[in-house]
């Protein structure tokens, strides 16, 4: 009997560690070019002082790389990036971050950016599949959501899994008035999802802020995990 759970808990084990090593590996790609920036553009004040890691994001995050990362960071997750920004965004409420509101504009405006270049550019499917997390169903599914509700299929994103830019990519072809309104509802459909996300995280501050307080090392490894894990379960859905 042991031997017979053994091999789904080892087959469960591998793809955690692959699915873990896929995101972890890009989001240290793709952060790496910003932070390398403002490490050398501080880089007296960083050999003079020495920051602890805390201190070096802390400081990191009220940068001008900070919020070219956030708004790049959501531009590229309109088009072929597979990390979310709220993931970014919901790390911050943990963090002692004073300005907050600025980073979640620089999203919107690489969201909105994102959404105007994706609309434009139209992904053909054969390269959208190879964006990790995207699936066949997940095409077929948003095809018969627009048929269905239009523009208003938008309303199924946020909670269904399926990535934003699969929405863009397999949207209507529409006029410029068209393009504007669908560009302010979608704008509003993320937000939504920003405020359902930071409601949470607020909720579990209390929680959780004893364990990861200036500690955002532990933090971000916990929030690699979970997301990790959400991934995986779309995965086992669409796939």
């Amino acid at each position: 009997m042991g031997s017979r759970y053994r091999a789904p808990v080892g087959s469960f084990i591998a793809q955690f560690g692959w699915n873990l090593l896929v995101v972890a590996g890009g989001i240290a790609v793709f952060a790496l070019p910003f932070v390398t920036v403002f490490a050398l553009r501080h880089r007296r004040e960083v050999r003079d002082k020495r920051p602890h890691i805390n201190q070096f994001m802390e400081f990191f995050l009220v940068s001008r790389e900070s919020n070219a990362l956030v708004f790049c960071w959501a531009l590229a997750e309109a088009l072929v990036w597979w990390v979310i920004p709220e993931f970014l965004l919901v790390l911050i409420v943990f963090m002692k971050v004073r300005h907050k509101v600025s980073l979640l504009t620089y999203d919107l405006a690489g969201t909105i950016v994102g959404t105007i270049i994706a609309l434009t550019w139209r992904l053909p499917d054969e390269l959208l599949l190879r964006v990790p997390y995207v699936y066949p169903r997940m095409l077929t599914q948003t095809d018969e959501w627009y048929r269905k509700m239009g523009t208003l299929a938008l309303v199924n994103q946020p909670f269904s899994g399926v990535p934003y830019k699969v929405f863009l990519a397999h949207a209507p072809t529409m006029g410029f008035w068209s393009a504007l309104v669908f560009i302010g509802f979608a704008v509003v459909v993320r937000l939504s999802r920003y405020v359902i996300g930071y409601s949470v995280a607020v909720a579990l501050f209390p929680i959780v802020h004893p364990f990861v307080y200036r500690n955002y090392v532990r933090l971000l490894i916990g929030a690699v995990v979970i997301f990790t894990l959400l991934l995986m379960r779309v995965s086992a859905i669409y796939s």
